[in-house]
């Protein structure tokens, strides 16, 4: 048996034929079923549609290059850069940005601005040499509970666990 670069890249090719394959099928099986007769939200029917529906949005952003988390109604963009790289870095962004924002309109989403955010996550000696006036920053966010700051400090993870205590 060949192992190789070859075989493991002809594999791979066939294991996302076969997954697109089985995806197509069972998209087809829901469309039969939602024409046919209403599902309940919360049903089993929920985590595969939203898996389904949001596979060519993940694509898109590995795509573009760029890391993420789909949780639930939120996605998280990560893109790791150097100081010194700030400019094209936002640019890439913008640039992924707006084909998402365009399979998102394609797609009938819609981006919740109010809650998007842009967030910047270095040290102390870091986030200084960053000098970009159009961006709008926050200090820190919230992500699945926990509250991240600017340097990962955690300050006001602690400061909001502990208020409560007094």
């Amino acid at each position: 048996m060949q192992s190789g670069p070859k075989s493991r890249t002809s594999s791979s090719r066939n294991i996302n034929a076969t997954v697109r394959d089985n995806v197509k099928r069972i998209s087809r099986k829901c469309s039969q079923i939602s024409e046919n007769q209403d599902y309940v939200q919360g049903s089993v029917f929920g985590p595969l549609l939203f898996v389904m529906y949001t596979t060519p949005l993940s694509t898109l952003i590995s795509s573009c290059s760029l890391n993420h988390h789909l949780n639930e109604d939120d996605t998280q963009l990560f893109l790791s850069f150097l100081p010194t790289h700030l400019d094209s870095s936002i640019d890439h962004l913008h640039n992924a940005l707006d084909r998402i924002s365009s399979w998102i309109t394609a797609n009938l989403l819609t981006l919740n601005s109010p809650k998007t955010e842009f967030r910047l996550i270095g040290l102390s000696k870091q986030l200084p040499k960053i000098n970009n006036s159009s961006l709008t920053t926050t200090h820190s966010a919230r992500n699945l509970g926990f509250i991240f700051d600017e340097h990962l400090t955690f300050s006001d993870q602690i400061s909001s666990v502990s208020k409560p205590c007094y």
